[in-house]
């Protein structure tokens, strides 16, 4: 686990007791916004990570032979199923209400790796949409909110890859799935070979792969680092 989740669901209880107007029949106090920053700048996000936020339901405790398990809920996108490996009570590590979560790869679902909040690096306010994000995200793409970053960005000399996930059924054809949110935002299709589609924007490319559908597989979206020599698809 790269982030301790516990410690920064308290110290972040802690500040944002803080800031909180105290009880009383006398003049209201000013209230000092820096508190929570304060806390939260004791933080640190990975450099690379993926993000995901929503509402925990399920929750799973874990046994003498498995992991504690639980779903995250968000508006438009299937419920996305994950584990926790940690001993602390599933209860505890992912509290009630709004939250966001690093992800960590893993095996049948991606594994919780940590609390992020307000003023970190990951973390998307309430409302906004989509509720997911990865560093270092796709260049020109957005992923649309029935998606979420379900591992770590893989980053490489000449390659950058995003694992994804769209839900059960749209894994099945991410291709597809991706396609109305792209030429939305401005891609031009250069058609597909084999299981992957390459998509353009001027000189920057994106190619969506399609999942083997196995556990722990999902869609992979890949960037070339290098801008392509022209704007017309190779």
């Amino acid at each position: 686990m790269r982030l301790k989740g516990v410690a920064v669901v308290i110290a972040l209880a802690i500040a944002a007791q803080s800031c909180a107007p105290a009880a009383s029949t006398g003049p209201i106090q000013t209230v000092q916004p820096t508190a929570v920053a304060t806390a939260a700048a004791t933080f640190t996000v990975p450099a690379t990570f993926a993000a995901v936020c929503g509402t925990a339901s399920d929750r799973v405790p874990r046994t003498a032979s498995t992991n504690a398990t639980f779903v995250l809920n968000s508006p438009g996108r299937p419920p996305l199923k994950l584990t926790s490996t940690g001993d602390a009570p599933i209860e505890v590590v992912i509290p009630g209400g709004y939250v966001c979560l690093l992800l960590e790869a893993g095996v049948p679902f991606p594994i919780f790796g940590g609390l992020t909040g307000p003023y970190l690096d990951g973390f998307v306010l309430e409302g906004t949409l989509p509720a997911t994000s990865a560093k270092p995200a796709p260049t020109g793409f957005v992923l649309p909110q029935a998606c979420a970053f379900v591992a770590p960005p893989v980053v490489g000399t000449d390659l950058t890859a995003w694992a994804v996930d769209c839900g059960a059924q749209a894994n099945r054809d991410a291709r597809g799935t991706l396609a109305p949110a792209l030429i939305q935002q401005g891609w031009t299709s250069c058609g597909a070979v084999t299981a992957t589609a390459t998509w353009a924007k001027g000189t920057t490319r994106l190619l969506i792969a399609e999942s083997s559908l196995s556990p722990g597989d999902y869609p992979k979206l890949t960037q070339p680092v290098r801008p392509a020599a022209s704007t017309s698809c190779p």
